[in-house]
């Protein structure tokens, strides 16, 4: 690292130097303000700055033992011990803040006056925050760079959680050399795999349900009988599958009609069933079928005492593979509160719908973190069976990114 020391008039003339002497990378350990020496007091002679630059052959401060250190001690001395700063005793420590932790000589006052001089905040040449920025709610961000940033600041646009943003970042960044932390793409593809570490184990890539019968809960209005229609299709027509429209919807009015209009159409047959408990002799009945699946009403989240049959029955029925069906439109804390009330129907799989209806689907990937379910399909239209998707496992970010591509659709 190479450290140099600048005097100038003003700041911008200093900023001018150092990006004339150290180039655009250069990183500001320290300003202080050099009084007149004529007494009179509130104006300065000009501005004493210390700046540095770290070349890439120096220590990589930003390894995960490093990101550690930083997410542990706010006032950040073990990378400042590694880079050459002037190391601080405890004592001094104590009170000391952390863009304050930048040099050991203490900050002249005023004279005649008691109140120390506010802590000038490090900041890069070109003006955007290194490592150490503070992010929501007081967060460090063990990172540093513009792209790094940005895409950390996208990733809370489109509605994922402050601390998971901030973990997958510093989960990319460990694994990615200097060059390649200003790169986008080498960045997205990162931070892709630190979100697959994070998710549940892979739900099939072939779009094919993993067991024969498949039930389908959620709330009301979520698109639930289209999407279980857009699956029929895909397994009948597209997979030449036997399959078996069920529903348990007698609830809503026109439901049944609604699903055996579809199955007509597809040319499948369809049951209607009036109770959970009838289910059992109807799969035995079905069982040259390859796939039976099952609608079920929707309800209220205020409403899940009308579920109580349905959730006994689906608890000890593990041979059904059991999907939540839920909005991507939800916004991130009632998506949480659905989640959680369905789950005395123990889901093992999430199904989004309504992915065209969003700009912030970032919750989806919370829930997928938070619930450690499998993400099976997504639905982006109406379109029978066009719009209803395989989740593509490498292509997770750019759903969460709001970046649905036609190539990522199969």
């Amino acid at each position: 690292m190479r450290i140099k020391t600048f005097y100038s008039k003003s700041m911008s003339d200093a900023l001018r130097e150092i990006k004339a002497h150290l180039g655009p990378d250069a990183m500001i350990l320290s300003t202080k303000e050099i009084a007149r020496r004529s007494g009179i007091w509130g104006r300065s002679s000009g501005f004493e700055v210390v700046a540095a630059i770290d070349h890439e052959e120096d220590v990589d401060i930003f390894s995960r033992g490093d990101a550690q250190e930083v997410r542990q001690d706010p006032a950040y001395l073990p990378a400042a011990e590694r880079i050459g700063a002037p190391k601080y005793s405890k004592a001094k420590l104590q009170d000391a803040q952390p863009e304050a932790c930048i040099s050991s000589a203490p900050a002249k006052r005023k004279r005649g006056s008691s109140k120390k001089r506010a802590p000038v905040k490090k900041r890069p040449v070109d003006f955007y925050e290194g490592a150490g920025e503070e992010g929501p709610a007081g967060m460090r961000l063990p990172f540093k760079g513009r792209v790094p940033l940005n895409f950390y600041r996208e990733l809370l646009d489109c509605g994922v959680e402050a601390s998971l943003a901030n973990d997958l970042l510093a989960r990319a960044v460990e694994n990615l050399t200097t060059g390649q932390r200003r790169s986008r793409p080498a960045l997205h593809r990162a931070v892709t795999q630190a979100a697959l570490a994070l998710l549940a184990g892979p739900a099939s890539q072939s779009g094919m349900p993993g067991k024969k019968a498949v039930a389908f809960v959620g709330p009301t209005g979520v698109g639930k009988t289209t999407s279980i229609a857009k699956l029929a299709a895909r397994l009948a027509l597209q997979q030449r599958k036997k399959v078996l429209l069920v529903t348990l919807d007698g609830y809503r009015i026109g439901a049944v009609e609604q699903l055996r209009s579809y199955a007509g159409l597809m040319g499948i047959p369809f049951r209607f069933v009036e109770e959970p408990s009838d289910l059992p002799q109807l799969l035995e009945d079905n069982r040259q079928k390859d796939f039976i699946l099952i609608d079920t009403a929707g309800r209220s989240p205020k409403d899940m005492e009308a579920m109580r049959a349905l959730a006994a029955f689906l608890k000890k029925a593990e041979f059904i593979e059991r999907h939540l069906v839920l909005s991507a439109a939800t916004k991130s804390s009632d998506l949480r509160r659905i989640v959680d009330q369905f789950e005395c129907c123990r889901p093992d799989h999430l199904l989004f719908t309504k992915l065209d209806e969003t700009s912030t689907p970032g919750p989806i990937l919370n829930e997928l973190v938070r619930t450690q379910k499998l993400f099976s399909y997504y639905t982006d239209g109406q379109k029978v069976p066009d719009d209803l998707h395989a989740v593509p496992r490498e292509g997770i970010m750019n759903i969460i990114l709001n970046r649905n591509e036609n190539a990522l659709k199969e």
